[in-house]
């Protein structure tokens, strides 16, 4: 059962629920704090990155976007038909939180590791960056 609290109501309806339980039963409680999923803007931010370092590097950015996953997230093992194999984890279930820190790494990578600076919104220099590769994403 999930329930979802987000103010007096939601508290004591999650409480009234915990009191009816049955005590013949073993239960597990997880809280934890609900966040959203990466927003639309930093989605779009990461792939204008992607954009840019395929430009300054020739990989195309899908397979940028395959080796970062890989790279920064991890891979998760499967199996299929008695075979062992990996597939990097995915982003489109990162929180907002977890796709910033993604993001911040990927902009450390690609400034110590390749030399290309990628800048944030806020920069000085961000209308002129987005202008010349917003048409690549």
């Amino acid at each position: 059962m999930i329930v979802r609290i987000s103010d007096e109501r939601g508290r004591k309806a999650a409480l009234e629920c915990i009191r009816k339980l049955s005590l013949a039963k073993k239960y597990m409680i997880e809280i934890k704090v609900q966040r959203e999923k990466r927003s639309s803007p930093q989605n779009k931010l990461y792939w204008l990155w992607l954009a840019c370092l395929q430009d300054e590097t020739g990989e195309h950015k899908d397979n940028l976007h395959e080796y970062f996953k890989n790279r920064f997230l991890g891979v998760d093992e499967h199996q299929c038909l008695g075979h062992q194999f990996f597939m990097a984890k995915t982003t489109t279930k990162l929180d907002t939180l977890q796709f910033k820190n993604y993001l911040d790494r990927l902009q450390e990578f690609a400034s110590v590791e390749l030399g290309v600076v990628l800048p944030d919104p806020k920069d000085i220099y961000w209308s002129e960056f987005y202008e010349h590769y917003k048409d690549f994403i």
